[in-house]
């Protein structure tokens, strides 16, 4: 069951439809501390980060219509808009750099200090629960989630990078995400990937 949108936001969107800047100007002061977080851990280039971060509220702008309170809470739909943008960046970027450096080596391995939007979420308490619900996944799980989730692979391409097969690829995300769900259940928040 979604959790019902809240009613703040709803108000504030139709505002937004009407162009008045002053209703997008109090859902950026809302959720733009969120919204950096995920794009920051995702791109990880400052500059990158702040510009991205106003392409998403952009976007809000330009087509808040796009937003269905049907589906859940505006904030999901900003933190899905906004982790689209920063993969789209980070595939533009990776394409650069192949024609212009060696590649890189292998990426250093997972840290919960790398999570920014977890580290700095409004609420201590639901940071510490996400943060525990990680550290509890077993460790194919949670390497499936990262590289699925902050680095954009498909399936296919999680697959070919591990060796696995695509049927244990899609479990280990499964399962993860199941575990995260239940975690964040208990603690009273619906968790949407």
């Amino acid at each position: 069951m979604l959790p019902s949108p809240d009613q703040d936001d709803v108000s504030l969107l139709a505002k937004v439809e009407q162009r008045d800047p002053d209703a997008l100007l109090a859902l950026y002061r809302k959720y733009n501390t969120r919204v950096f977080s995920l794009i920051y851990r995702i791109v990880e280039n400052r500059p990158a980060a702040e510009e991205l971060l106003q392409d998403a509220f952009q976007r809000l702008w330009d087509r808040p219509q796009m937003y269905s309170a049907g589906k859940g809470p505006l904030l999901s739909w900003l933190l899905t808009v906004a982790r689209n943008i920063a993969l789209d960046y980070r595939r533009k970027e990776s394409r650069r750099a192949a024609h212009l450096v060696t590649p890189l080596g292998e990426e250093e391995g997972f840290n919960m200090d790398n999570f920014p939007d977890l580290r700095s979420a409004a609420d201590p308490d639901l940071s510490r629960t996400i943060r525990q619900a990680m550290e509890s996944l077993p460790p194919a799980q949670k390497n499936a989630l990262e590289l699925a989730y902050f680095e954009g692979l498909t399936h296919q391409e999680l697959a070919e990078r591990t060796g696995e097969s695509l049927g244990t690829v899609k479990t280990r995300i499964r399962l993860g995400i199941s575990k995260l769900r239940e975690a964040l259940l208990n603690f009273g928040q619906v968790f949407r990937l």
